[in-house]
């Protein structure tokens, strides 16, 4: 039975409630603009990068729109980057730096490069960075870039030992070296979907053929059939580790841990301890599974290696690659007899050249290329059994 009293709080507290959701209109200003910097210091490489952008506040209208280039990586990326920086880095002991030169690709990109012959950087040793903007404000940072065995050479971690790899039964084992001074180790796989990342205190590790992109929506297959795929392990400082383990608030703002003073980012560094160029295959299970032979309209032959990678209902995705001249990758959609295939000149599905759609049947492949690409090919395959690889 509900008492007069009890109605009364019940009453009370709806009221309560139901004021409590009304919201109040404010205009907020803009929160001011901080320096966003991030540079991770690579021994190996032949020119290092900063980048130095503004942290985005609304008061600028981003073109989102572009297409990535890694030239102008904070426009495209729809950043706004920061231009006529002083942007300098130092060893231990300087007190000049080496001052960055901004590159210049269609107007200014906010990327700043050091090249090696005017500073190279080395195992185990400490670097500084400082930006000065144009209008005055400084950010500083400081790493020490992990130590390298006795025999390490500039340029050793960029080659690759190449490796085949069966997803349907093999796990890609992998061991190293320890780094003392490493504050962990970066494992990262590239995939056509963008990386698959991950720490390991542990100086072995295993990967699996059926692992997942836990990074990417839908959680596609790590591992395409048909791909060169690197994987690499670095061993990497404080700063990048803390960096990337850490996430950003949209709301807020906050969370990222940051490495530089005076702004927000990342100065770190890292160095290679292990990569790999893995070819990718896949035992043969469906009739799309086989060696493709074409004639394109130059007369020129065609081949293309096809694997269904995932089945799904009513669509199922597919992965491959061009056997003949400079090696393309194929992704795709099997959905009943249609086939759509792109064609990328790089493993990433944003290098796209064409794009391919036609119809499957037991012995033969029929279709057309689009027209907005300027790529043309076989428009008619035949079925091969496979074999080598």
């Amino acid at each position: 039975m509900v008492t007069p009293r009890l109605r009364m709080t019940a009453c009370l507290a709806l009221t309560l409630l139901l004021g409590a959701c009304e919201l109040a209109t404010e205009t907020v200003a803009s929160p001011r603009a901080l320096v966003v910097v991030h540079a991770v210091l690579n021994p190996d490489v032949d020119e290092q990068v900063i980048l130095v952008e503004s942290s985005l506040t609304g008061r600028v209208r981003i073109d989102s729109t572009l297409r990535f280039d890694p030239l102008d990586p904070i426009r495209t990326a729809g950043g706004e980057p920061l231009n006529r920086a002083d942007v300098r880095l130092f060893r231990e002991g300087d007190s000049v730096g080496v001052e960055a030169t901004e590159t210049e690709l269609n107007g200014l990109t906010g990327r700043y490069v050091v090249s090696r012959a005017r500073m190279a950087i080395e195992p185990g040793r400490t670097y500084r960075l400082r930006v000065r903007t144009a209008d005055g404000r400084e950010v500083t940072g400081e790493t020490r870039v992990p130590s390298a065995e006795a025999n390490w050479t500039p340029g050793l971690g960029t080659v690759a030992q190449r490796v085949t790899f069966n997803r349907s039964n093999d796990t890609l084992q992998l061991q190293w070296t320890a780094v003392p001074d490493a504050r962990t180790y970066a494992i990262r796989v590239e995939t056509p979907n963008g990386p698959w990342f991950l720490f390991s205190d542990s100086t072995r590790f295993a990967l699996s053929g059926q692992l997942r992109n836990f990074f990417v929506g839908g959680l596609p297959s790590v591992w395409y059939p048909g791909f060169d795929q690197i994987v690499s392990v670095a061993a990497v400082d404080r700063n990048f580790y803390d960096y990337n383990r850490s996430g950003n608030d949209p709301f807020g703002g906050t969370g990222l841990i940051s490495s530089v003073r005076g702004g927000l980012g990342l100065f770190g560094s890292a160095l290679a301890v292990l990569r790999r160029e893995v070819t990718v295959l896949e035992r043969d299970r469906l009739p799309l599974d086989a060696r493709w032979l074409g004639t394109t309209a130059s007369g020129s032959p065609m081949e293309y290696d096809l694997w269904v990678e995932a089945v799904g209902s009513p669509r199922s995705s597919v992965s491959g690659r061009e056997r003949l001249g400079a090696r393309r990758y194929l992704v795709g959609t099997l959905e009943g007899d249609q086939l759509r295939l792109v064609t990328l000149v790089g493993n990433s599905s944003a290098d796209t050249v064409a794009l391919f759609t036609g119809r499957v049947s037991a012995q033969s492949i029929t279709g057309e290329y689009d027209r907005r690409f300027d790529t043309r090919g076989a428009t008619q395959f035949t079925r091969r059994a496979r074999t080598g690889n």
